[in-house]
């Protein structure tokens, strides 16, 4: 078997997609859908695999594409494993995609190597529209897989079947993930004002390295979707509190202004919070009064359970899928 360093290899023969650390040995993988792709002449192909001492709730998940065909999951039970990613009757030509299906705020995925009883062949960079989805437990795909009112395991999230992967899909974008489960704008979902994105944002992953920041230049979307505030909306009731929100959002709408000057943002709200997009509104009102270009809100209906069902206390697929269409019509609509 030949070995290929996940971290020595150059870029072009491990494609990495998503927010990426270099640490040691290993490159990290942390946010929902960071990916990596290769494209292996062989008849075997595996990979060794590094985690954190996980709660068996939280070890991450990894659903594998051999020529875009889903073929196999993985769970990282262990701290390193060795797993089989794809065997095939004869070496031939295959390209390959692992891809993390649950979320940075969890569990981590490190790849120490490649190992393949044959060559690893180029990659051809994604030339395709990026877009980025920033947002929360649904930017994550919490709980989809999950039955209505299921309590909390990382088993039933899946990043690849929430209403940002289906837009991703249908608009055939270049997509990256900044997406936390419980976390809001200026207060999580307890209220607490220290789990907010902005906080993490400026982190290439906050979770597993609170110092290296992330260089906005390497990926420099036409597109970002915000999906933030369903968790504020608790304490919204707090005068101080949505002041706190409203400012926060607009400073955040500042912040990705001015390290993504090109973008269309599209902020977004409504799926699990009725009554919170009207203060979204009028920040995007206010900034775009104030000079922004490209900046936009749109409402999305609170989930319709009775007709789409629930998972997990979380929109279900149904819901993710209609959400997509409804983001797809209006970028649609201003494009």
């Amino acid at each position: 078997m030949n070995k290929y360093s996940a971290y020595q290899e150059p870029a072009e023969t491990i494609r990495f997609q998503g927010r990426v650390l270099c640490d040691r040995d290993m490159v990290v993988m942390g946010y929902t859908n960071s990916s990596f792709t290769i494209r292996a002449s062989a008849s075997c192909v595996r990979a060794v695999l590094r985690t954190g001492e996980n709660d068996p709730i939280n070890a991450p998940g990894l659903r594998v594409y051999v020529d875009d065909i889903a073929t196999r999951e993985i769970v990282l039970s262990g701290t390193e494993t060795d797993v089989l990613l794809a065997e095939f009757p004869k070496k031939e030509e295959h390209t390959i995609r692992v891809v993390k299906i649950t979320e940075a705020g969890m569990s981590f995925v490190g790849v120490v190597s490649i190992d393949v009883d044959g060559e690893l062949l180029a990659v051809p960079e994604d030339t395709r529209t990026k877009a980025l989805f920033i947002g929360d437990s649904i930017t994550c795909g919490y709980g989809v897989l999950g039955a209505p009112d299921a309590e909390y395991t990382i088993r039933d999230e899946d990043g690849e079947k929430n209403y940002a992967a289906f837009l991703a899909k249908d608009m055939n974008w270049n997509a990256e993930w900044v997406s936390v489960s419980g976390h809001g704008i200026y207060v999580d979902y307890t209220g607490n004002a220290l789990n907010v994105l902005p906080r993490e944002f400026p982190y290439t992953n906050w979770f597993y390295d609170k110092n290296t920041l992330e260089d906005y230049t390497r990926f420099q979307p036409e597109w970002i979707i915000v999906n933030l505030g369903t968790n504020d909306q608790g304490s919204l009731g707090k005068p101080f509190v949505l002041t706190g929100f409203k400012s926060s959002y607009e400073s955040f709408l500042y912040t990705l202004r001015t390290v993504y000057p090109n973008a269309k943002i599209v902020c977004v709200l409504g799926t699990l919070a009725p009554g919170v997009y009207p203060h979204v509104r009028e920040v995007v009102d206010r900034v775009k009064a104030a000079g922004m270009k490209d900046v936009y809100g749109l409402e999305l209906p609170f989930h319709d359970i009775p007709h789409d069902g629930m998972a997990s206390g979380h929109p279900s697929v149904i819901t993710h899928k209609k959400d997509a269409e409804r983001i797809k019509e209006f970028i649609c609509s201003i494009q």
